[in-house]
Parts: C-alpha cells; sequence; structure tokens
C-alpha cells in the first residue's frame, strides 16, 4: 500500500526544509537574508548579470527576482544599470556593502557546506548526487 511518508518528493521536501532553514538561521544575525545571499553571491560571481539570467539561475520567476532586487536595492547591496547597448535590459552590481556582505558570508557558507557533509565519505556523497540526479531525470523524462 502506498505511505506518503516514504515517497521521495516528501522526503526530500522536508528535509530540503531543514536544510533551508538551518542556513537561514546562520546568515540571519548578519542582517541578510538566505535567499540574499545566494543572489549576492551569484551577481558577485558574474558582475553585469541579467535580472533574467539571475532568475534561471536561482530557480525563479522573474517577478520574484524583481521583488528581491528592489529589496537589495533599497538595502544598497545591489544597483541596477541599464545595458549601454540595450535599454531594456537591466544589469546587476554589487556595491560596496554588497560585496562587504559577500566577503562576510562566504566563510559562513563554507562551514556550512562542510558542516552538512561532515561524517559523509566521499564516496556516500557521490551516491547521493547520483540518485538524486538520476531522480530529477526521471521525473523530467516521464
Amino acid at each position: 500500500m502506498f505511505n506518503l511518508n516514504d515517497c521521495i518528493g516528501v522526503i526530500t521536501n522536508k528535509h530540503n526544509k531543514e536544510i533551508i532553514e538551518a542556513f537561514n538561521n546562520r546568515v540571519i544575525s548578519h542582517g541578510i537574508t538566505r535567499v540574499q545571499w545566494i543572489a549576492i553571491y551569484y551577481i558577485g560571481q558574474n558582475e553585469g548579470i541579467t535580472q533574467k539570467q539571475l532568475s534561471y539561475i536561482l530557480d525563479s520567476n522573474e517577478s520574484s527576482i524583481v521583488r528581491l532586487v528592489d529589496r537589495m536595492e533599497k538595502d544598497d547591496m545591489v544597483k541596477r544599470e541599464k545595458d549601454e547597448n540595450d535599454r531594456r535590459i537591466t544589469r546587476l552590481y554589487l556595491t560596496d556593502y554588497g560585496n562587504k556582505k559577500r566577503e562576510e558570508i562566504i566563510p559562513i557558507g563554507e562551514k556550512f557546506s562542510k558542516d552538512s557533509i561532515k561524517n559523509i565519505s566521499e564516496k556516500d556523497l557521490e551516491t547521493f548526487k547520483n540518485v538524486l540526479n538520476q531522480i530529477v531525470n526521471n521525473l523530467k523524462n516521464t
């Protein structure tokens, strides 16, 4: 008989929420949310990224990214600039404060990553990633 508690979607969703909450708890005291941190990370890695590209990377709809960037711009973490060749395109850049926040949080992200995989062998971690990727591929092909 089907048991919802054994369903991979329920299991991964539950644990994903716990992981998200744990990371958010680590960064919130630094005046930033998990989503803002992820956005700052990728904007810093790709200066001049467009809002559309950021929405793709974050797997979020463009209207949500606009609201996120609005808040981050208000908090002086990012600035928007119109593309020189195509004024319809808005490019994103970190401000000095945004760069400072990025550098402040990177060690927290690194430690979180290390803490989350401690006591897990490289082999088990690789198996986990492969299985998760296979589940996603299975669902894409059904």
